[in-house]
């Protein structure tokens, strides 16, 4: 007879996104190639940009006494973000095309699992690649004027626009489904996401109608609010405003699987 022994205090919903999360993260680790290239990015954008933009800070709109340098590694933290939250939704498409989502769907667990699982493996990858793009900025004459608090925010930061982005291109994967359709359809998101904001110029020297759109885009926040903890400068407000906008961000796509349950549960009676 075989008999079955669970540990005392332990939930089955915790084991199931633990082994969830080892899975995802052992899939990364097998793909060396992507690995090296999702983290190895970020930091080949940053030389380049550095030193083909670096003449933006003599602009008049370039804030007084800032080097580029400084003014850009907290952007490529943000932008390396955005661009690695692409991968949950090929991930997401992958397990569509396997079978495994269906598979999923068979198992008693929870339907949120997987993608909690796949946004702590983009929550772990995140902090690694601003370890390392960290490292490269201090080559190119990065100077942190923050202190501890600062560091732990834009830490804080990161990670929760890591999960908002996680959940976001995890449900363009599930609603796909076809990892190649996936990254197209990631790239159009992505490069407004990115680049209607302030990570490589000034919200200031765009036209209005971009300032406006950078006003409710939640990368512009998180650009802003890094910065001004790179530069020492941040306040409670703009770190708050940043964390809002991007857990709303994440609140939001996250109840877009719900409301679209409960409108075909309605249609079907």
């Amino acid at each position: 007879m075989t008999t079955t022994t669970t540990a005392i205090g332990s939930s089955p919903i915790v084991d199931q996104l633990a082994a969830l999360t080892v899975r995802n993260l052992r899939t990364s680790a097998r793909v060396p190639q992507l690995l090296m290239f999702s983290l190895t990015m970020p930091m080949a954008m940053l030389v380049l940009f550095s030193q083909v933009f670096r003449s933006v800070a003599a602009g008049p709109g370039f804030p007084a006494g800032v080097g580029y340098i400084d003014f850009l590694t907290p952007a490529m933290l943000a932008v390396s973000t955005v661009m690695a939250g692409t991968n949950a939704g090929v991930s997401a498409a992958i397990d569509h095309t396997n079978g495994l989502h269906d598979r999923f769907a068979a198992l008693p667990m929870r339907a949120t699992l997987p993608g909690m699982a796949r946004t702590i493996n983009e929550a772990v990858f995140t902090l690694a690649r601003a370890a390392l793009l960290g490292i490269a900025a201090v080559l190119l004459g990065f100077d942190f004027h923050g202190n501890g608090v600062d560091a732990v925010s834009a830490v804080l930061i990161l990670v929760v626009l890591a999960g908002a982005m996680s959940a976001l291109f995890g449900l363009i994967g599930d609603r796909l489904r076809r990892p190649d359709v996936v990254q197209f359809a990631g790239m159009m998101v992505m490069m407004p996401l990115m680049f209607v904001s302030s990570a490589f110029a000034p919200i200031q020297t765009m036209p209005g109608w971009m300032q406006a759109m950078a006003t409710v885009n939640p990368v512009a926040h998180a650009t802003d609010a890094l910065r001004g903890h790179v530069l020492g400068t941040d306040t409670a407000a703009d770190t708050a405003t940043a964390l809002v906008a991007a857990i709303g961000l994440w609140a939001a796509v996250t109840t877009i699987p719900v409301l679209t349950r409960l409108l075909r549960s309605a249609h079907a009676r």
